[in-house]
């Protein structure tokens, strides 16, 4: 047997599990662009936190601060190494003359679900935990009236967050199908805001995109130019953009002015994440590390297996696929439960088989999908039915990394 390595529980161990597959059969793993790029050092990082992009860096806009400093980070449905980060941002202000007393951590997800003590402490370590005030974005109050966008939006922003005397936020790059890229503004919108602001920019605005909506596409997109202009109003002082390798390793930083700063940590991440795909292959492997709380990611698989092949997932992460979403039961979520799930797709549509390989079963998992979609937690399983359907020989295409690798001659940067 030879067999393929790939990484799974993001934040819960980042491990390595292995993939095997028949001697006879042709294997080949799609890697990044950045594969083999190496880690930022410690001085790396400060380099880029001192040379900040298109604003003063953080010690000099810190200087004669006496009022609270918050630092935003996402949570753990986002791979950003922020933990890697925050120790030199506090090594700034600490510069400046700020007391750790100023700072504090807020969460800037949106309307996902708040975070515990262990989820922050998985994000930001925990010397972190144990020294700063951590607490959780609500989206439902405690908003300061910034009035509307330049579209319509209200921003309602949290009010610790729009009153601080010094607004940081910690973000990571990576492709996005709505904004384009996420980073930037968009720790602003949907990070700290309001539902209501959240479900005006996703979805009146939403509906105004055209027809050409595509990951990587910023310059015309009305809903990432407004999350842009939503961070401006808001003052947002350091945006801190992370571009992070199959392992989500730091391997890029810009930090500075929200839109210089995030355009040139895009352009960075672009490259870097940038993958090549296979050529048609009988049997397409797409694991969905290093995203794997929302779901699978099949682009893939749709690109690559051949008519009537197979399209394996591997999601192994350990509290699972995302189950509360705010927005998702305020939108949808409740009309899909009356309806019976009515739209359960086949996400391949040139797969004749689609096989989940998954670390444990979730029924609300399942019921996204088609019913002829097969699921296990036995890679075994996965081998003799590939065997089986496929025989002695076949092709595989392996994408390690597919929730943030893309095929860029597809989906070239437009920024």
């Amino acid at each position: 047997m030879q067999e393929v390595n790939v990484r799974v529980n993001e934040h819960y161990g980042d491990s390595l599990i292995g993939l095997t597959f028949p001697d006879g059969w042709e294997v080949e793993t799609v890697k990044m662009a950045c594969s083999g790029a190496p880690p930022m050092t410690d001085n790396d990082i400060r380099f880029a936190l001192d040379n900040a992009v298109g604003a003063p860096n953080i010690a000099e806009q810190a200087r004669g601060k006496h009022g609270r400093i918050v630092i935003t980070c996402d949570d753990l449905s986002r791979p950003t190494p922020a933990g890697r980060v925050f120790p030199f941002i506090v090594e700034q202000l600490h510069e400046a003359g700020v007391s750790d007393s100023q700072i504090f951590v807020l969460g800037s997800f949106g309307c996902h679900n708040p975070m515990n003590l262990d989820a922050y402490a998985r994000k930001l370590g925990d010397q972190t935990v144990a020294k700063y005030d951590c607490v959780n974005h609500n989206p439902f109050f405690n908003f300061e009236n910034l009035g509307r966008t330049s579209r319509g939006t209200p921003l309602l922003a949290n009010k610790e967050f729009a009153s601080a005397d010094l607004r940081i936020c910690i973000s990571g790059v990576k492709k996005h199908r709505w904004a384009g890229a996420g980073g930037g503004g968009k720790a602003v919108i949907p990070g700290v805001s309001s539902i209501d602001t959240i479900l005006y920019n996703h979805s009146v605005i939403e509906r105004r995109r055209p027809e050409n909506r595509r990951i990587w596409w910023i310059k015309e997109n009305p809903e990432r130019q407004d999350m842009q202009e939503a961070a401006r109003m808001v003052d947002l002082n350091v945006s801190v953009n992370c571009v992070y390798n199959g392992s989500r390793q730091l391997i890029g930083l810009a930090a500075g002015d929200v839109d210089d700063a995030w355009s040139g940590a895009v352009k960075m991440c672009h490259d870097a994440h940038a993958s090549e795909a296979a050529g048609e292959a009988d049997v397409v492997v797409v694991n969905a590390y290093p995203q794997a709380d929302q779901d699978i990611d099949w682009w893939g698989a749709q690109v690559s297996v051949r008519e009537g092949g197979t399209a394996v997932a591997v999601h192994h992460f350990l509290p699972g696929s995302a189950l509360l979403h705010y927005r998702a039961e305020q939108m949808g979520g409740p009309w899909n439960r009356m309806q019976g799930y009515p739209n359960r797709r086949w996400p391949v549509e040139k797969a004749g088989n689609i096989i989940v390989y998954a670390n444990r079963l979730s029924r609300r998992q399942m019921i996204r999908y088609d019913d002829k979609v097969e699921w296990t937690t036995s890679w075994e399983y996965v081998l003799r039915r590939l065997q089986e359907i496929h025989g002695s020989e076949a092709s595989v295409a392996v994408y390690p990394c597919a929730k943030i690798q893309f095929d860029a001659d597809r989906y070239p940067l437009h920024i």
